[in-house]
């Protein structure tokens, strides 16, 4: 009653008619409805009550016999950077259904600790981890470590995950006949280009057969349609290995001779030179190719606005490219159901999106550098 007369000011939640209603009714579900009125407003409260006191009351209901108090609380102060370490601590180690998230969101758990949770305790909980905002190396090598698929696809296709090189080609070795698995990768952002080969040539037969399956078309189109991407792919590969300082000098000597303006650069993209089309559009965005490639190929399409308008690229233009990129995203993932056709007015949203874009600097800037 102390707490709640005295967090009155910082936070409606918890009220003395809670305390009232905890006396006449103790049931599991009350003293949970408490726990989380009191973990929403924990933040304020160790700060305006007794901190005694408080954490008197946190330890009672962390101690609590039902899991549902206890996950209450636990989802309500998840995010919490004020929580005693002790507390997250043994919070991180219930039952799964308390842990998923605190193990999910909490900044206190540093990777040692983190680590050694996914190492010793059950798949569910390497699988909480693994949805974590930010993952560090170390801690994406545990994950990948625990080899459980749930585990190994939620890292993968968690763009805040940092995975090492070593760690890619880890899972790309382990995982050569998941289709999860390879979905994910083929989306990572920044994904290092001395694994495309290998994981087209690993993916190849499969996106061959799930275009004839699900676009009706014919094996012979879909087999040469495969064999250009694997030959690009070794292309790109060659180029990489030597910088692309050849195509990019190319490529400059052509922007300065004014024979690369926007309409060469959609002619480069229409004829899948990938490769080009990236080094040309940085060009003219003024970008590094690692950046383009992030922005371009975000799941989030206004960064690939925001690039394109950075390299003046023209409003029809944008959306030729966006059609383009949607439909190869498309042929990646061939069983998503999307239509592959865009009408008159989702261009025309499409235009207007853009325009409006346009005359917003700050957000343009913001969405560059996100990335």
């Amino acid at each position: 009653m102390a707490i709640a007369e005295r967090g009155r000011a910082v936070a409606e939640r918890l009220t003395g008619r809670d305390v009232v209603a905890l006396q006449e009714d103790p049931s599991a579900a009350n003293r949970a409805l408490i726990a989380r009125k009191f973990g929403e407003s924990y933040d304020e409260l160790v700060e305006s009550s007794p901190r005694d006191l408080v954490a008197a009351l946190l330890g009672l209901m962390v101690g609590d016999v039902e899991a549902q108090v206890r996950r209450a609380l636990a989802v309500a102060v998840a995010d919490s950077d004020k929580l005693p370490a002790r507390i997250v601590g043994q919070l991180a180690r219930d039952r799964i259904e308390v842990a998923r998230p605190i193990l999910e969101q909490s900044p206190l758990l540093q990777d040692p600790e983190l680590i050694e949770i996914v190492r010793t305790n059950a798949m569910q909980y390497a699988l909480a981890v693994a949805g974590r905002e930010r993952i560090s190396e170390s801690l994406a090598d545990a994950l990948v470590d625990s080899g459980q698929q749930p585990v190994v696809v939620r890292l993968v296709g968690n763009a805040g995950a940092q995975l090492s090189a070593k760690a890619l080609g880890r899972v790309m070795a382990d995982w050569a006949e998941d289709a999860e698995v390879q979905d994910r990768l083929v989306r990572r952002p920044a994904l290092p280009f001395e694994l495309v080969e290998q994981l087209v040539g690993a993916i190849g037969d499969r996106i061959e057969w799930e275009l004839v399956q699900t676009r009706k078309m014919p094996p012979e189109q879909a087999r040469a349609l495969m064999q250009a991407v694997r030959e690009r792919t070794s292309i790109g590969l060659t180029a990489k290995e030597h910088g692309d300082r050849k195509l990019e000098r190319h490529l400059r000597e052509r922007l300065e001779a004014g024979a690369l303006d926007h309409d060469a650069v959609l002619g480069l993209l229409r004829d899948g030179d990938v490769a080009a089309f990236e080094l040309a559009l940085g060009m003219h965005a003024k970008l590094e190719p690692a950046r383009v490639r992030r922005l371009a190929y975000n799941d989030d399409r206004r960064h690939l606005a925001a690039l394109c308008i950075r390299a003046g690229v023209p409003a029809p233009h944008y959306v030729t490219i966006r059609m383009a990129l949607d439909l190869a995203g498309r042929s990646v993932q061939p069983n998503q159901a999307k239509d592959d056709s865009y009408s008159s007015e989702a261009m025309q949203y499409l235009l207007h999106q853009y325009e409006r874009l346009r005359l917003d600097e700050a957000a343009i800037e913001e969405l560059i550098e996100e990335v």
